[in-house]
């Protein structure tokens, strides 16, 4: 499970929230108080990513297993330019 350790009101944790969202992927939001430091952060299965480059990286990683996955599972259709069989 993901969930998204973040401050109420503040531009990095927006940011970082709506980058999960862009992925399309199911995670959960913890809010914190404005006065808790080191935020925000992702914990995924007991791991925590808190510096900026550990969140780059992770993300990079999220995205790449996630476009991998789904080009397994497309169910896109096309049609052939040179046959024009579509299919």
């Amino acid at each position: 499970m993901i969930k998204l350790h973040k401050k109420e009101s503040d531009i990095h944790s927006e940011k970082l929230e709506e980058k999960l969202n862009d992925l399309v992927i199911s995670f959960k939001k913890e809010v914190h108080t404005s006065e808790t430091e080191g935020l925000p952060y992702i914990e995924e299965d007991g791991r925590l990513y808190k510096t900026e480059k550990e969140i780059e990286n992770w993300l990079r990683e999220i995205e790449k297993e996630l476009s991998w996955q789904r080009s397994l599972s497309g169910d896109g259709c096309y049609i052939d330019p040179e046959t024009d069989e579509i299919c």
